[in-house]
């Protein structure tokens, strides 16, 4: 690994595909695909080319929303335009599934933008270089190996993960953007798209794509949205979720519980807890789900909502988990059909989101700045309205959310799960919590042990003892 970075150095990085250089001080636009890729280069075994594809036309807002109309300069951003400096090449790291690649959804729109940027930012040349997500070749394998033996290879600026962020936070790889960020951006992000980014009391990266977890049902087999534990005991119709774990608990039950306990996994010292109680509420309702052969135990063997979307968009299941993104990509192949959330205890809105966020790497003021400059025009409602809707994620701004407009239903709905959402857990604490829960759960469903012992036994492998008076 040490040698293949020296060696990239002076020659392109492996493992990564150059999507995009924008450069046009010395180029004239022309219409058509050249004009928007001026300046790429593809490596060979990795070739990339945008799709032909318009970028929606922002609309106005839903009555719930507020949307811009057209992108507009953020007051407070840096000059990196004036007259004398010498051009700065900022180096970008995205992922696969958020790059301007025509194999990746609205990566034409992403093209669009850069050009647009590098319009109006004639000093600042934007590289981007498309990296795996997880393992050998990732952007934070880069990021641990590359400092010591090959530091001129890290980027300025890199898209991470959730579980990327925190470790380059806890390794110190990224730089705080909290210091760097306009407060403004800050304070419009959705609540829960601002503790996605902040670690600790500090915000590390800027959250730019969103995902959910929720449902989608057969209008005619309903005449309420199940939502709620009580509608699905209800209905004969099987309730299909992958029960199998991802990581250590599957998502559904970890929403379940989290929204039963307000999301408090955590006692006063920060130490995690289980509340028996509620976790007994949960397991309940698979028990009485299992006995009303609405919820069968071979969900076990299923772990991805890929799945269970699969199932659904195939005429096997009539309620079905799916996310945001699946189901954002695929709804004009399904009927009948309508989304609502996870179900609940009570029947309220809850969502777990992860997603992706935009992490400075680079030490340098002068780059940072220009990151910023960056950052901040793919962050204008518009920009991001735009590209989300286009590439099926979320955005992490209600306002561009807005800009999908009421026309697009999936816009008030999309709102609504955003503003009752929570992160999810940090990994290390998920571990705890999630491995009880989730074997609780197995005990109760292949077991047959009654909720209350399991819920019992899960709140005592998890919670700290409890000191005896003296």
């Amino acid at each position: 690994m040490g040698e293949d970075l020296r060696e990239s150095a002076t020659r392109r990085r492996p493992h990564d595909t150059v999507i995009m250089e924008t450069s046009m001080r010395t180029r004239t636009l022309i219409l058509g695909l050249a004009a928007l890729l001026a300046g790429c280069s593809v490596l060979a075994g990795d070739e990339t080319s945008p799709v032909q594809q318009s970028a929606p036309t922002p609309t106005e807002a839903a009555p719930t929303l507020e949307a811009p109309t057209t992108p507009s300069p953020l007051a407070d951003s840096p000059d990196m335009t004036g007259e004398g400096p010498s051009e700065i090449v900022l180096t970008v790291w995205t992922s696969e599934g958020l790059s301007p690649s025509s194999e990746a959804p609205g990566g034409q729109v992403l093209v669009e933008q850069l050009a647009a940027f590098d319009e109006t930012h004639p000093d600042i040349r934007v590289e981007i270089y498309v990296k795996r997500s997880q393992g050998p070749g990732s952007t934070l394998a880069y990021l641990r190996t590359a400092p010591p033996v090959a530091p001129d290879v890290l980027p300025d600026v890199a898209l991470l993960d959730q579980k990327a962020l925190a470790q380059a936070t806890a390794e110190e790889l990224i730089v705080p953007i909290g210091s760097l960020l306009d407060p403004a951006i800050a304070n419009e992000l959705y609540p829960a798209a601002r503790e996605l980014g902040t670690i600790g009391e500090q915000m590390v990266g800027l959250p730019y794509a969103l995902e959910v977890q929720h449902l989608a049902y057969r209008v005619t087999f309903f005449q309420e949205p199940p939502n709620s534990f009580e509608a699905i005991l209800e209905s004969p119709v099987p309730y299909v979720f992958p029960a199998a774990p991802e990581d250590s608990v599957n998502h559904t039950l970890l929403l379940q519980y989290m929204a039963a306990v307000d999301g408090n996994l955590t006692d006063e010292e920060g130490r995690p807890v289980l509340d028996a109680d509620a976790l007994r509420e949960v397991l309940g309702f698979y028990a009485d789900a299992r006995a009303a052969e609405v919820v069968d135990p071979a969900l076990f063997q299923i772990t991805d909502p890929a799945e269970t979307w699969a199932l659904y968009r195939d005429r096997q299941a009539n309620l079905a988990a799916t996310t945001s993104t699946l189901y954002l990509a695929e709804r004009d192949q399904v009927r009948n059909t309508a989304v609502t959330w996870t179900p609940t205890p009570t029947g309220d809105p809850y969502a777990l989101v992860g997603g992706w966020s935009w992490a400075i790497v680079t030490q340098d003021p002068e780059r940072q700045a220009a990151a910023m400059l960056l950052l901040n025009f793919l962050m204008n409602p518009v920009n991001q309205g735009t590209y989300t809707q286009a590439s099926y994620w979320l955005p992490t701004q209600p306002a561009a959310l807005a800009v999908w407009g009421d026309g697009d239903p999936y816009t008030g709905f999309g709102d609504l799960l955003l503003r009752n959402a929570r992160p999810l857990p940090d990994p290390s604490l998920q571990s705890v919590i999630g491995g009880a829960l989730q074997e609780a759960l197995e005990a109760v469903l292949l077991n047959d042990v009654p909720p209350v012992q399991a819920a019992t036994e899960a709140a005592q492998s998890v919670n700290p003892p409890q000191e005896e008076a003296p």
